[in-house]
């Protein structure tokens, strides 16, 4: 007889994680990045933002097929929703036009799409 039989899994250890991408986590919260120049910086770990650093790259790129699509010149911010998770960017029009940079976020839930871009126009006005 399985002695784990009729229990319920634990949860996963979190203890290793980076702080900021565990609260983030355990709450539903997003966690925002910058990106410039080829590289993304997050509070969140490496490893957290390498993930938006790849999602961001899918994003961007689909975002440009569909701005060319629609003939629009640029598209100034983007959402994707994948399974239970979001991701978004939005450039920041705070930032030098010759070296714009974006913002973004990667949260571990389905977020209404204004409450994520509010979090981003947010993140931008704390700079």
């Amino acid at each position: 007889m399985n002695d784990n039989q009729g229990s319920t899994p634990s949860p996963p250890d979190t203890s290793s994680l980076n702080p900021v991408l565990r609260d983030s986590l355990a709450e539903g919260r997003p966690r925002y990045f910058r990106a410039s120049g080829g590289a993304a910086r997050g509070k969140s770990g490496r490893e957290d933002t390498e993930k938006f650093a790849d999602d961001l790259m899918i994003l961007q790129e689909c975002a440009l097929l569909v701005g060319e699509r629609l003939e629009m010149n640029a598209v100034s911010h983007a959402i994707i929703y994948d399974g239970g998770n979001a991701c978004a960017f939005q450039f920041d029009q705070n930032s030098n036009p010759a070296n714009p940079e974006l913002v973004g976020a990667l949260v571990n839930r389905r977020i209404p799409m204004r409450e994520l871009l509010n979090g981003l126009k947010e993140y931008i006005n704390q700079r």
